[in-house]
């Protein structure tokens, strides 16, 4: 369930990050904003894509015991 709930975190991280990126009219947003925004979309996707070989390695690992 832990893994879950980072997932759901994470995807809402990537999908706030996103939205502001793409505000365009709204209000000038400095570059250090979009820099640290891009910057937090990787970090995110790293996180996303180490829960989701963390648990298959964890599921080998379990394999292997039984």
């Amino acid at each position: 369930m832990i893994p879950e709930i980072g997932l759901m975190v994470g995807f809402y991280i990537i999908t706030r990050m996103v939205s502001l990126l793409m505000r365009k009219g709204e209000r000038k947003e400095n570059i250090v904003v979009y820099v640290l925004a891009v910057i937090t979309i990787l970090i995110t996707a790293f996180v996303i894509y180490d829960l989701f070989t963390g648990g298959a390695e964890a599921s080998n690992i379990l394999q292997g015991i039984g």
